[in-house]
C-alpha cells in the first residue's frame, strides 16, 4: 500500500519510454517484497491496447521514505498485437529514497539493453544507494497476474 501523502512520503514519476508507446508494447511497474518476489503489487502501468493509457507519459505515485524499497520493472509485448516492438525485459532495483523526495524513474530498451534508472531530482543524479539485482524465477511472472497497490 502506498504510504499517506505527507511531508515523509517520496514521490515519484514513473516516465513511459517515449519508443514504447506504440505497436503494441505496455510497461508495468511493481513494489515487491524484496529480491526474491515473494509478493509483487502493481503501482503503475502503460498498457498500449488500452484507451484508458492512451496519450499519458507518467504516472506518479508515493513511496515510504528511508526505507529501501524494490521495485519490478517490465516491459511486455501484447502476444495478439501485429507490431510488438519488444518481447519483454524486466529489472529489479532497489534504493532507499529521502522522506520528502523526488525522483524520476525511469526503463528504457535501446538497442537489445534494458535498463532501469532513478533519478534524485534535487540533486540530478541516480540515488548513491541505488542496486540492480539479479532476477529470480518468482520475478518473471505474467503482467495480468498482479495485483494493483491501493491508493
Amino acid at each position: 500500500m502506498q504510504p499517506a501523502d505527507s511531508a515523509d512520503a517520496a514521490r515519484v514519476s514513473f516516465v513511459r519510454d517515449p519508443e514504447l508507446g506504440t505497436y503494441g508494447t505496455g510497461q508495468i511497474l511493481s513494489w515487491t517484497s524484496g529480491i526474491d518476489c515473494d509478493e509483487v503489487l502493481k503501482i503503475a502501468a502503460f498498457d498500449p491496447m488500452s484507451k484508458i493509457f492512451a496519450g499519458q507519459t507518467s504516472s506518479t505515485f508515493r513511496l515510504a521514505g528511508g526505507e529501501r524499497t524494490h521495485l519490478l520493472a517490465e516491459i511486455y509485448g501484447q502476444p495478439r498485437a501485429a507490431y510488438t516492438v519488444v518481447t519483454g525485459c524486466t529489472n529489479l532495483i532497489s534504493f532507499t529514497p529521502r522522506s520528502g523526495g523526488s525522483y524520476a524513474l525511469a526503463q528504457r530498451f535501446n538497442g537489445g539493453d534494458c535498463t532501469t534508472g532513478v533519478v534524485d531530482q534535487a540533486t540530478g543524479a541516480p540515488p548513491a544507494d541505488l542496486l540492480v539485482h539479479a532476477l529470480a524465477p518468482d520475478c518473471r511472472r505474467i503482467p495480468n497476474g498482479y495485483y494493483a497497490v491501493p491508493d
